[in-house]
């Protein structure tokens, strides 16, 4: 996994909820395929783009 040198995680967060969010995840690629008529390997493409893109400079809006 990933982890930026300058974040840490809340304390409160579980680890566990790391499956949660990748069930979220495959649901919203899954929508994608049906909404714009991609493919699995298109769509999962531009979510690993997007993910990383966030990796590298999170918006300051989504800062907590």
């Amino acid at each position: 996994m990933v982890k930026s040198e300058d974040q840490s995680d809340p304390a409160d967060f579980d680890p566990l909820a790391m499956v949660a969010m990748w069930e979220d995840m495959h649901s919203l690629v899954k929508q994608w395929e049906e909404k714009h008529g991609a493919t699995p390997k298109i769509s999962s493409v531009a979510f690993e783009e997007f993910a990383a893109t966030l990796i590298v400079k999170r918006p300051e809006i989504w800062e907590v």
